[in-house]
Formats: structure tokens, sequence, C-alpha cells
């Protein structure tokens, strides 16, 4: 007979670090259930690539229990996790030689293409054509751009996280938030210009 986990979904994280810390290993399970899915989408964002985003989530885990003796008490474990996520991604992609795209039938973190998006019925023609466009838009933005607009869209973390990931002021992190936003307004904006001139 197999041995029973606890149930620990409605433990604060503090206390399953805790856990953790104080021998209990198994319980960082449920650290990895309630952060793996949004520390996917952020490294996926980040790499453009499926493959390299299970490598930078898996090796971030490896990181964040290995330092969870320096996590903070009180604090929520998953903006912690995800700065580790976030600068292993960006590490990963400045070593990385080339620059990946995201083909239209590649899956993504939820597991449809984009040309399964494009195909719901629900979206009308403009939406379609907004949603290739800013993808298209995201994977013509510099890895820089790409990387802070992941941090405040796809992590969710605020401008004090960001600027801890990313060991800047919070200053400096909205303007590069600022630029970001409109460096992907202008690609958009070229790309619905190219159509409108064919």
């Amino acid at each position: 007979m197999g041995d029973i986990k606890p149930d620990r979904s409605a433990v604060p994280d503090a206390e399953i670090v805790q856990l953790v810390l104080g021998g209990e290993i198994d319980a960082f399970d449920e650290l990895v259930r309630r952060t793996r899915r949004p520390a996917y989408r952020l490294a996926r964002r980040i790499t453009r690539n499926h493959e390299d985003a299970d490598d930078v989530v898996q090796e971030s885990y490896v990181k964040a229990y290995r330092a969870l003796g320096r996590f903070e008490a009180g604090r929520a474990f998953g903006p912690w996790f995800y700065t580790i996520v976030a600068r292993s991604a960006l590490s990963h992609v400045r070593n990385r030689a080339r620059r990946a795209t995201v083909p239209i039938d590649e899956p993504g973190p939820d597991g449809t293409t984009l040309a399964d998006k494009l195909a719901d019925e629900t979206l009308d023609v403009a939406g379609r054509q907004r949603l290739m466009d800013v993808e298209r838009a995201l994977g013509n933005l510099s890895e820089e751009h790409r990387g802070i607009l992941a941090l405040r869209v796809d992590a969710d973390l605020s401008y004090s996280d960001i600027a801890g990931v990313l060991d800047l002021p919070v200053g400096t992190v909205m303007s590069r938030l600022a630029r970001a936003r409109e460096a992907l307004l202008e690609e958009v904006e070229k790309l619905r210009a190219a159509r409108f001139r064919r």
C-alpha cells in the first residue's frame, strides 16, 4: 500500500518552504504544481522554443531547490521563482547563437498552435489578423524588449520584481517597458502598413 500524500493546496508558500527545509522534500512538489504552467509560459515567451523552455524550467527548479535557504519568509514563492526562471531564460537566450522564431504550426504553452487559434470560429477576421500581427511583431522585437514584456505580461511581475530580476532601478524598468511597448506597436503598424500596400 502506497503512502498517501497530504493535501497541501491551501498551505501558504512560506509554510511549504519551511516543510521542505525541515526535511519533507516531497512538499516541494506542491510548489512545482503551483508554478509549473506560469513558469513554462514565461520561459517559452523568452526563449521562443519549447525544448529550451522545458530545459530552463527544469534548471530553474533545481536552482530554486538549492537556494531555498535564502528564500525570504513571508514572501510568495511564485514571484521569487519566476525571477529565477526569467534570469535563466535570459541567460539561455544570450548564450544561444541563433535567433529563434515561432512557426505557425508549433504548439504553444497551452498545447495549441497559432494556426489552431486562428482557426477558432469565435475570432472575427480582424481579430485573427490582430493576433497574427502581434505574434509576428513580438518575433521581430529585440531579446531585451521581448524579455521585459514577458516578465510583465506573462509572468505578471510587478515593476519592483522585474527590477530585481534584471538588477535595474524601478525607473529604468518602467522606461524600458514603455520603449518595449512602443517598439511592439511600431512593429504591428509596420505589418499593417505592409499588408495595405499590397
